[in-house]
């Protein structure tokens, strides 16, 4: 498995990037081995499960992005297609992480040591059956999209959608309500999973700054730094939503959650993901250049991608047992390293194959329509 992603990667992104991703592939599981041996596995599991939370939501997102394109009949499918595709590409490895962290949840969900292993059980084939429903689901609606022109996929792209939202919620459920014995946020769920939306429309708008410059680029970027901009709110309405009744009822079991993302080293955290996330977007998305120019654009996306990431770190390390002293932030480091290094085998060569691909009758997600312009990573 491991020499033909590398293979993969080495033809679309260079030996020095393949090279690099192995590295870092390799770190993440000595990290999470050692970790788990040494008597860490709560961080390095913890660690993992933060990455897992991001990169997976991304990826389901991004195929989510191209279904909604395509309902919407919007387009943008030729800028979507490469993205979704890519995101694709990481299902599989997704889903064997997720059974990683779930068949080792008793290492370090305080939940799981609280139940019974039939309890548990249950949960644990509950939320591989749904994962592994959502990604054929999704594999389903991309092969339906090349097809033709395309017009055949939008009933799969309609029931893809459907089952991001519910599997999604259900990630956050298992993943980030059940770690903590204070009272959930019944916003957590579409929380995380407009997060991830969010996180997806980024990686988008982040493609088409970094793309081929054509004739009508600075129209989609300006386009793509609109929706950017609206979700960016959206996703602060959310976040808004999950603080006002616990600010406003203050009641001890509710603002726990909050406090311990509001004490020592988490509170930098929280504010740095509020001003990437929010506050910087917002102001800087403003004027119309900003949405047009492509280094601007992307700047954007990466402040944006930037905070979500962090934000995973808060919705699941304060809710554990974890004390971050030096060897618990170095083995957290390098199991996100390798999480990372992971991504770029799998996501990179299926982006570079499809950057520059042009949007028409049986190419990738075919809209149908002659290419506007070609897109490269």
């Amino acid at each position: 498995m491991t020499v033909p992603l590398f293979r993969r990667c080495e033809a679309t992104l260079g030996p020095a990037v393949a090279r690099l991703g192995v590295a870092a592939t390799v770190l993440g599981l000595g990290a999470l081995v050692i970790g788990i041996a040494l008597g860490f596995a709560t961080v390095s599991l913890g660690a993992l499960a933060v990455s897992w939370l991001f990169f997976a939501g991304a990826a389901a997102a991004a195929v989510a992005f191209s279904a909604a394109v395509r309902c919407s009949r919007a387009r943008w499918v030729d800028v979507a297609s490469p993205v979704a595709e890519a995101g694709a590409a990481f299902f599989p490895f997704a889903f064997a992480l997720l059974a990683v962290l779930l068949v080792l949840s008793g290492l370090w969900m305080p939940a799981a040591a609280g139940v019974g292993w039939g309890v548990w059980s249950w949960r644990l084939g509950r939320d591989l059956l749904a994962s592994a429903v959502l990604f054929a689901a999704g594999r389903r609606y991309l092969r339906r999209a090349r097809v033709g022109d395309g017009s055949q996929a939008t009933p799969a792209a309609v029931i893809y959608l459907l089952l991001y939202a519910a599997v999604l919620s259900l990630w956050a459920i298992d993943l980030v309500m059940s770690l903590h014995d204070w009272a959930p946020s019944t916003v957590i769920p579409p929380y995380y999973f407009m997060g991830a939306f969010l996180a997806a429309i980024a990686l988008v708008a982040l493609a088409e700054s970094v793309g081929r410059e054509a004739p009508s680029g600075a129209t989609t970027r300006q386009d793509l730094g609109k929706l950017l901009f609206a979700m960016v709110i959206m996703w602060g309405y959310l976040l808004w939503s999950a603080y006002l009744p616990v600010w406003y009822g203050n009641i001890p079991d509710e603002t726990g959650q909050l406090l311990a993302r509001w004490e020592g080293g988490w509170k930098l955290v929280t504010l740095g993901m509020l001003a990437t996330v929010l506050v910087f977007p917002f102001f800087f998305l403003l004027p119309e250049r900003t949405k047009r120019g492509r280094k601007t654009l992307a700047v954007a996306a990466l402040s944006v991608l930037t905070g979500l990431f962090s934000e995973q770190f808060l919705l699941v390390l304060p809710s554990l047992p974890v004390h971050l002293d030096p060897p618990s932030i170095v083995l957290g480091v390098c199991v996100t390293i390798g999480v990372f290094g992971l991504v770029v085998l799998t996501v990179g060569p299926a982006f570079g194959r499809r950057g520059g691909a042009p949007s028409g009758p049986g190419s990738p997600l075919g809209s149908g329509r002659p290419a506007a312009r070609p897109v490269a990573p």
